[in-house]
């Protein structure tokens, strides 16, 4: 199992050294990094699909219903090699990396100046024969100052796993501050700043573009080293978006599809 494991360690370098991939992938296509967003979510469901860096394939599919949204997200990794503790040592094998979480969302508006946002996820982790559940709650409370601005304080991904054969995966904690401003009533500016369970610092921040067809999206994360270019296009009930994703480590620039209906 030792061997096995040191996949795992591997899919954690290649998911920028945060484990748990489907906590820290986009939900949506068009979204990508965006820190948040005032801008009500329609009543909606929506499916969403990458191929994710090699032999990765990625599935979202989420439910918003007003101020609860839930859903689900799944990650499959094959045909990874199995190898040695030497680096070069030849492959004795191929293995399977699966990933998936079921979570649900609730806003809770305590009157017309604060809100607050909770969230919890159960999780589940399998590699070769190995397999672990865990789970993890989000929470941050939002001060709105008007209907263009507000600052946040937050955590998300708090929680535990259970070992992994006898390792238990990180699981991808931070601790934030943020911020949303909406300027000329068509452009919206999100910024996040904090730290992870190692007080690694980070960025992350965004730019949206909204528009009664479309909308237009670009994000950045820095602990996760990925550039993000988005797009969401709307017609009567369906939402089609598209997500374009620029790793600086090299590890490929994947694309993300979305469909959605509004209720």
């Amino acid at each position: 199992m030792k061997k096995i494991l040191l996949v795992l360690f591997s899919l954690t370098v290649l998911f920028a050294g945060e484990g748990l991939p489907v906590l820290t992938l986009p939900t949506f296509a068009q979204d990508g990094y965006m820190p948040s967003s005032p801008v009500y979510k329609e009543k909606g469901i929506t499916f969403s699909y990458a191929s994710w860096y090699k032999a990765t394939n990625y599935t979202s599919i989420v439910t918003e219903l007003g101020d609860v949204t839930f859903g689900f997200k799944g990650l499959m990794s094959s045909d990874l090699e199995i190898r040695g503790e030497v680096p070069t040592d030849e492959p004795i094998g191929l293995t399977q990396y699966y990933n998936s979480t079921v979570f649900l969302n609730k806003n809770w508006n305590l009157n017309d100046k604060w809100t607050l946002n909770t969230g919890a996820s159960l999780i589940n982790e399998k590699l070769f024969i190995a397999g672990s559940w865990g789970g993890t709650v989000d929470m941050k409370i939002i001060r709105n100052f008007n209907v263009n601005s507000r600052v946040m304080l937050g955590v998300e991904n708090i929680g535990w796993m259970s070992t992994l054969s006898n390792v238990a995966t990180n699981i991808p904690a931070r601790y934030y501050f943020g911020s949303d401003f909406i300027l000329f009533d068509f452009l919206i500016l999100s910024m996040q700043a904090g730290v992870n369970n190692d007080i690694d610092p980070y960025l992350r921040a965004g730019i949206r573009y909204f528009h009664p067809v479309f909308e237009l999206t670009y994000s950045h994360d820095t602990m996760l080293k990925v550039h993000h270019f988005g797009a969401d296009l709307k017609w009567d009930k369906f939402r089609i978006g598209y997500g374009q994703y620029l790793h600086s480590q090299g590890i490929g620039s994947p694309m993300m599809f979305s469909f959605g209906m509004v209720f």
